[in-house]
């Protein structure tokens, strides 16, 4: 590993290393209940050393692996105890290991025992990346009296929210991570028929068509709102928090959960006196923890997330450094890092983008527009066929495995059950950051229905990028545990999260909205029915005539958080 950490500390333009480290002998770390945890100690070296702030990261993944050591190395070189544990029933851990169910309580315990340690003066912080990030919530919530810092990058604190955004089931994302976790080790990608598990009804038996049968991966999919078994594993937000550090990406399927812990942590400080949290947005896709992008001062996420890191934990373990603006976010479009001391950012108006049309807004060859102008009296309807049986494909990013496929723009547009609304060319440059929030009025045909809305760039020449999307399941619109089931054809105001975006549409783009009832497999499909899409097969479905309104009294818009144009 140590030859490989100039080659690493370069591409990832991590910071030079302070002191060396090396990593001492694993020990198993018994527990109150008799399981032995897989415990691995990377810390500085020298002979006398000092007690020093310790960090603990609890990962499913192998503690000796080259991220996980990376990740630590990184972190002892810059003069810090680092604690690599893997989870319950991983590699080397002992006990069965079950996503989120028993990370609070051993976390907690290994917080106590490192407190206890000669090599550890008293400082703590806890730090994860993906899962871990998980893990570390869970820790943080048994233990906050013992925590100096918090650090979670790429991760949401409530299971829920990730898997069942909308109401709708995650399914790519669902299915890969839940099968491909395995109960003690990650499962080769290569291993995993993703494309067949993907197009199998029902959802819930997906797993066994994909690799095998798991548990758990059931039981999220038979959940489908925020019950006691989802609230039994969300980790509270401790009434004082400690400093923390939020780290996403703009196209991470955990966005629009880790900013509402933002704003959860935000809260919390003001009413309980504890620190204001920091936010980091970069433009990074899930799935590409290595990946630097080719835009100019962009690292990838791994080397910004050991780089931010190691800076707030210098701020808040050592009191060393400056500090920032406590939001930094990359600004699509524009090519470069904002600031601010707030989200969204201070000085954003909400401006409503109303949709019209002469009745057929169906795809680009349609008549569909997004105008600031208010509808008026008598605009006609927009209507579409949402088959189950046909359901518009996922296009961009990277939610899919290989071999499960990628939708071409263009085709998803042409398509006749996409509704598209776009503007006029811009006459200047316009910037959006904040929360992207979509009111829609429409009827359907059937007792269930899922709409989904998509922001879109359109460049000059056509060039359409995704932005952000969401999508809301209408019998769980009103929230709460009952479903509530339409009324056919009567008209409903629906509100759909596509969370947040920054970005600049430049001269001559055009902004696009797109409404349709399916974004699959980013979400699974609504049968249409009431039987419950996790368990629905086939035979279950039926189409759906949906209608689309927007007059004056059910002017159907999106709300854009713009800012001024920043001249730099």
């Amino acid at each position: 590993m140590r030859p490989l950490l100039p080659l690493a500390r370069w591409l990832l333009d991590l910071p030079p290393p302070r002191v060396r480290s090396e990593v001492q002998a694993t020990e198993w770390l018994p527990l109150s209940d008799g399981v032995r945890l897989a415990t691995t100690l990377v810390r500085p070296t020298g002979a006398g050393s000092p007690r020093l702030p310790a960090v603990l990261i609890r990962t499913p993944l192998r503690a000796r692996s080259l991220l996980s050591l990376l990740f630590a190395r990184s972190l002892a070189d810059a003069g810090y105890c680092v604690v690599v544990q893997e989870c319950r029933g991983r590699y080397g851990s002992e006990g069965h290991f079950v996503p989120f169910a028993a990370e609070a309580r051993d976390g907690h315990e290994t917080v106590e025992w490192i407190a206890e340690q000669s090599w550890c003066d008293g400082r703590l912080a806890l730090v994860g990346f993906g899962y871990a990030g998980f893990a570390a919530w869970a820790a943080l919530s048994r233990a906050a009296d013992r925590v100096g810092a918090l650090v979670v990058a790429f991760a949401g604190r409530e299971p829920y929210a990730a898997l069942h955004p909308g109401g709708a089931f995650a399914l790519a994302n669902g299915l890969r991570w839940g099968v491909g976790v395995g109960d003690g080790e990650l499962v080769p990608e290569r291993r995993l028929d993703l494309a067949r598990g993907l197009a199998f009804r029902p959802v819930r038996e997906a797993d066994r068509v994909t690799l095998r049968r798991v548990e758990w991966f059931r039981e999220w999919v038979d959940h489908p709102v925020r019950d006691s078994f989802w609230r039994a594993l969300e980790p509270a937000v401790p009434a004082s928090p400690p400093p923390a550090l939020l780290i996403s990406g703009w196209f991470d399927p955990c966005l629009g959960p880790q900013l509402d812990d933002f704003a959860a942590l935000e809260a919390a400080a003001r009413n309980g006196g504890g620190a204001a949290p920091e936010l980091v947005v970069g433009p990074w896709l899930p799935g590409r923890p290595l990946r630097r992008e080719k835009r100019p001062r962009t690292p990838g996420a791994l080397g910004a997330t050991i780089a931010e890191t190691i800076a707030f934990l210098d701020r808040h373990l050592r009191g060393e450094g400056d500090a920032p603006s406590r939001v930094r976010f990359y600004a699509g479009g524009e090519g470069r890092w904002r600031e601010a001391e707030g989200w969204p950012p201070p000085g954003a108006s909400a401006r409503l983008f109303y949709l019209h049309s002469g009745g057929r807004a169906n795809g680009l060859a349609g008549d569909g527009r997004l105008s600031e102008e208010a509808p008026g009296n008598g605009q006609p309807t927009d209507r579409f066929s949402y088959d189950p049986a046909d359901p518009v494909p996922t296009h961009g990013g990277s939610l899919l495995g290989r071999g499960c496929g990628r939708a071409d723009q263009r085709a998803v547009e042409a398509r006749d059950d996409v509704l598209c609304y776009t503007s006029e060319p811009l006459a200047a440059d316009v910037d959006l950051a904040g929360p992207v929030r979509a009111v829609i009025y429409a009827a359907t045909s059937t007792p269930d229905t899922d709409f989904t809305a998509k922001l879109v760039d359109v460049a000059p020449g056509g060039l359409a990028l995704n932005l952000c999307d969401g999508l809301v399941r209408c019998r769980w619109r009103a929230g709460g545990e009952a479903p509530q089931w339409l009324e056919p054809d009567a008209v409903q105001r629906l509100e759909i999260d596509l969370w947040a975006a920054s970005w600049r549409f430049r001269a001559g783009h055009q902004i696009r909205l797109e409404v349709s009832s399916s974004n699959f497999p980013r979400f699974d499909r609504n049968p249409n029915t009431r039987a419950e899409p996790g368990a629905a097969a086939a035979g279950d479905a039926t189409p759906a005539a949906q209608t689309l309104f927007h007059d004056a009294e059910r002017a159907s818009h999106v709300i854009l958080p713009l800012t001024p144009t920043d001249p730099r």
